[in-house]
């Protein structure tokens, strides 16, 4: 991908669209509660842009304030969940997408693992990428690879 590349993705129903433009700055799955309850999933992979990279059409999308300067949006019609919003530090304003909502989610291949010891304790995926304490940017690096197979944990 480019700085020029364009990716468009949307809700189940196609009321919400949205265009990314250039690389997403990081492509992770996330283990957090709050992720895994806001889509029902054991573990959500998120592709993050800055908030200038993106624009919406269609619908205007539906925002929950999940916790203090975080937001979730979703599909008022079909339900889709569709992003994480808030400050993302140095970067500034973020979106991150569910990477699924993408028309080709292909393109996007996680780097990552967030908020590994909120995952839930019977699932882990069978990956060497590297799993972290928070977010991949600013807090420690637990080990490399799925837990079962870390003989310290």
């Amino acid at each position: 991908m480019s700085d020029d590349t364009k990716m468009n993705g949307g809700c189940l129903c196609g009321a919400v669209r949205y265009e990314s433009t250039g690389d997403p700055f990081a492509v992770n799955h996330c283990h957090c509660h709050s992720c895994r309850r806001h889509t029902g999933a054991a573990v959500v992979t998120l592709a993050g842009f800055k908030t200038h990279q993106v624009t919406f059409s269609g619908d205007a999308r539906k925002v929950y304030e999940s916790s203090p300067g975080v937001s979730r949006a979703f599909c008022g019609k079909c339900g889709t969940p569709l992003t994480w919003e808030g400050d993302g530090g140095d970067l500034g304003p973020i979106i991150e997408f569910h990477i699924s909502t993408f028309d080709n989610p292909d393109e996007l291949v996680p780097t990552s693992h967030a908020f590994d010891p909120e995952r839930i304790s019977w699932f882990d995926v069978a990956d060497s990428l590297p799993r972290y304490e928070g977010f991949a940017h600013d807090s420690p690096l637990l080990r490399h690879g799925p837990a079962r197979l870390d003989p310290t944990n």
